[in-house]
């Protein structure tokens, strides 16, 4: 079900306006994969290699991803390894990701102020859908949560018809796309049930208890792992996303800041934004400005990387296994 929600965070023409940001976004990903699955594969094994890449790549839905593979193939003491990961990776990607958009802010604050307001908002424009909204005594959380438990219902089966070969959480979130895009869920449907709190609270639940296997000795095995890990994911996806940035004419501070999104995604991009736009601002004119820059490359960079990136990543690389 959450996975589903995640494809009605912004829709295919959203995402199209900013394809700059959605192309940084994949090949940050691909940086992060081709590093750890070569050089710290050979280092430490494949399994190793995947319980990093996969949360490095993304969040927790692509964690949960990695966890399953790893008991899966008999191998749970590498779930400790992931959660590390998902809980450490916030400290690298956000600092770097602040800093990298407050020097792109000075350095286009020409730019920015003199441009037209177009806005974040304005590349939010909401857009008519195939099927029409249910008449109002039908829009209750009741109806909305049937209609998502639908859609996670048919990607299952789908998912299920394919002998796992592709991942129920790869179906589940084109379904969750499809369904946003023709109209049958609404935008950002759990929130509006306001029940994506709960859910989120039962997933992290979910992670957390793997570390029952935790003792300080595995913690301190996995030490290598994670130095190294880091090393690499970070080398991969900073070359790749400045590269892509370069063929694309987008800056190297702010196509680094795009991809850096995989360590954190949502709501840890908007956070950032917020927060640079607040810092390097002096009135609320200059604020609107630079969010009008910054916001919206780094929403559809987090899609990209950790929303739908990740879990498809993330379901393709444990295939190896």
């Amino acid at each position: 079900m959450i996975v589903t929600h995640m494809g009605t965070l912004m829709s295919l023409k959203q995402v199209g306006q900013q394809w700059k940001a959605l192309l940084i976004g994949i090949g940050a990903l691909i940086g992060v994969g081709v590093l750890l699955l070569t050089i710290q594969a050979a280092f430490y094994g494949l399994p190793i290699a995947i319980a990093s890449a996969c949360p490095i790549s993304g969040g927790i839905v692509a964690a949960i991803i990695g966890m399953d593979a790893m008991k899966a193939v008999g191998r749970p003491e590498l779930q400790v390894l992931v959660v590390l990961f998902l809980v450490l990776q916030g400290f690298i990607g956000m600092p770097l990701a602040s800093n990298l958009l407050k020097r792109d802010v000075k350095k286009n604050w020409d730019k920015i102020m003199s441009a037209k307001s177009s806005g974040a908002q304005a590349a939010l424009t909401p857009e008519k859908k195939l099927l029409p909204p249910l008449p109002k005594q039908f829009q209750s959380p009741f109806v909305m949560l049937a209609k998502v438990v639908i859609v996670g219902w048919l990607a299952v089966t789908v998912s299920g018809w394919t002998q796992g070969v592709i991942n129920s959480s790869v179906v589940a979130i084109v379904f969750g796309l499809f369904a946003y895009y023709i109209g049958f869920l609404e935008e950002d449907v759990l929130t509006k049930t306001g029940t994506f709190g709960f859910f989120m609270m039962l997933l992290i639940a979910s992670v957390m208890s793997s570390m029952n296997q935790a003792t300080p000795q595995l913690i301190v095995s996995f030490t290598g792992p994670i130095i190294v890990g880091f090393i690499l994911g970070t080398i991969g996806f900073v070359v790749m996303s400045w590269l892509v940035g370069k063929l694309i004419g987008v800056s190297a501070g702010m196509a680094i800041a795009i991809g850096s999104t995989c360590l954190y995604g949502f709501p840890g991009n908007y956070i950032i934004v917020q927060e640079v736009a607040k810092s390097m601002s002096s009135n609320d004119e200059e604020k609107k400005a630079i969010l009008d820059h910054i916001l919206p490359p780094m929403i559809v960079g987090g899609y990209a990387t950790v929303t739908i990136g990740s879990v498809i990543f993330a379901g393709i690389i444990t295939k190896f296994l």
